[in-house]
């Protein structure tokens, strides 16, 4: 008796094809050379991963070039795919922390409009009865017996401006519109790295979930033509058990890889305040190398640029001054006087006992104007202030320059890491074409009836890990792009 079996098939594109063979105890020659047939044939149809993912294929030639002449990016998302680009922009239009940084903007502004504000009077109209019974004192010492009221009204100019305070923290708060600014942008930045960090691992996810599947087929398909020939006793049962074991390890990585991948669907939507319940896929599944920048060898060129880009150094150079001009504010500010003035123009009128308040009502007008200093705490001579407000500045300082420690940090790490991500798809590509030429000379074994069943399935199992490892690799290496990109301020 004789023993056929299905043939794996393995393109290009390394995509694992898929042929339905069945176990054919006593199958005659002929059936073999017609099976042989059909399965070399499908060599050039279809691979299974383009043929699972087909709908999600159609959907991207829809609407991947540009999602807004289609679906809107939330209809996209709800439809439950969605591309980098939609991810990018639902990032940058609903994240919670950008639209706090765009609050703060609007509270910085509005801190240094009030600043500016300082600058100008204030006007107090008033209308007041005064109504005065029994002992008085005169101007010139003895106490009379009065009763007398009366009525007032107008308005007054008034102004009470601490001019050396006011310039200085009029410039503090424009250097705060300034940091929350930059930090604004920052946000933005970074909600935008979040979010490709979160689609390229649900990318990852989905790879790996469909090569588990296709591990799982091959393992499954084995299984079955294992049994058929072990319940024919041309098979032993210790191989048997080998290999429903392999298939049992199959199903529990499958399910794993489909479990990260609803995890990293759940984080992704979190991130685009996005319906968590919708089971999110990635669009561009069939992943391949993208080429965002270059890893050249001109790393300090790239630190340069970075410490010239990044808006977290804006944000720190902004809060640096602000902190300066308070240092500044407590050692000169003190020398510039306060002024005040005031300007009262209206009516009075009155009598004695109860007469009417209108009687001999008439224009009154005062006017006041001085400068003065203040000595002591929050004046001149206050070393305590001054020295606070030096403390302050060597802080930000320090804060500063730690900034500039981490941009380039940042810098060298993700360059590294690009190069290195860039040597390893070349290994993981040879390794794949090896595991290639592993499986199909151990089906031509196989089909010639030299290697057993397990040889073969070893096979199969090895392509599978290094096709999982070269999406993997990929994936990586699409997001070392956007961390350089990140990283360098672009």
């Amino acid at each position: 008796m004789k023993a056929y079996f299905g043939y794996w098939i393995f393109d290009s594109r390394f995509s694992i094809g898929r042929c339905r063979g069945a176990t054919r105890v006593e199958a005659k020659s002929s059936e073999a050379e017609v099976l042989k047939s059909k399965i070399e044939n499908r060599k050039s149809k279809i691979p299974a991963v383009v043929r699972l993912l087909a709908p999600t294929f159609a959907l991207t030639l829809a609407f991947a070039a540009d999602p807004a002449a289609g679906l809107p990016a939330e209809a996209l998302a709800k439809a439950g795919t969605i591309d980098l680009p939609t991810a990018l922009r639902l990032a940058g239009a609903s994240n919670l922390d950008v639209a706090i940084a765009r609050e703060k903007v609007t509270e910085a502004r509005a801190v240094s409009d009030s600043a500016r504000a300082r600058f100008f009077p204030f006007i107090s109209p008033a209308i007041v009865v005064r109504r005065h019974e029994e002992n008085i004192q005169a101007v010139n010492g003895p106490i009379l017996d009065a009763d007398k009221q009366s009525l007032s009204a107008g308005i007054a100019v008034n102004a009470q401006i601490d001019l050396g305070e006011t310039y200085y923290q009029n410039l503090v708060a424009k250097q705060l519109v300034r940091s929350s600014e930059a930090a604004f942008a920052g946000k933005q930045r970074d909600a935008t790295y979040r979010a490709a960090i979160g689609y390229f691992d649900l990318a990852r996810a989905r790879a790996a979930v469909i090569a588990a599947e296709e591990a799982a087929q091959i393992t499954g398909r084995h299984a079955e033509q294992i049994a058929a020939t072990t319940e024919a006793g041309l098979t032993f049962q210790g191989d048997a058990a080998r290999v429903r074991a392999a298939r049992e390890r199959a199903e529990l990585t499958l399910l794993r890889a489909r479990t990260d991948q609803r995890v990293a669907a759940a984080r992704l939507a979190e991130l685009l305040r996005l319906d968590p319940s919708v089971d999110l896929a990635p669009v561009d599944t069939d992943l391949s190398p993208m080429t965002l920048t270059t890893a050249g060898d001109d790393v300090g060129g790239l630190i340069s640029h970075a410490l010239a880009k990044r808006p977290e150094l804006d944000e720190a150079a902004a809060r640096l001054e602000a902190a300066r001009t308070n240092r500044r504010a407590a050692t000169s500010g003190p020398l510039i006087p306060t002024l005040g003035a005031q300007a009262a123009v209206g009516g009075l009128g009155g009598g004695v006992g109860s007469s009417s308040l209108g009687r001999d009502f008439d224009m009154s007008a005062d006017y006041s104007f001085g400068v003065s200093w203040r000595v002591g705490p929050g004046g001149l001579f206050d070393r305590n202030r001054q020295r606070e407000a030096a403390s302050r500045e060597r802080q930000v300082e320090l804060e500063m320059e730690k900034a500039r420690d981490v941009v380039r940090r940042q810098v060298v790490e993700q360059h590294a890491r690009l190069r290195s991500l860039a040597a390893q798809i070349e290994a993981a590509r040879k390794t794949l074409e090896a595991s290639d030429q592993t499986a199909r000379l151990s089906r031509q074994r196989r089909e010639t009836g030299v290697s057993a069943a397990l040889e073969d399935l070893q096979a199969e199992e090895e392509l599978a890990r290094a096709r999982r490892d070269y999406l993997s690799t990929i994936a990586d290496y699409n997001l070392a792009q956007y961390a350089l990109k990140f990283a360098v301020g672009d």
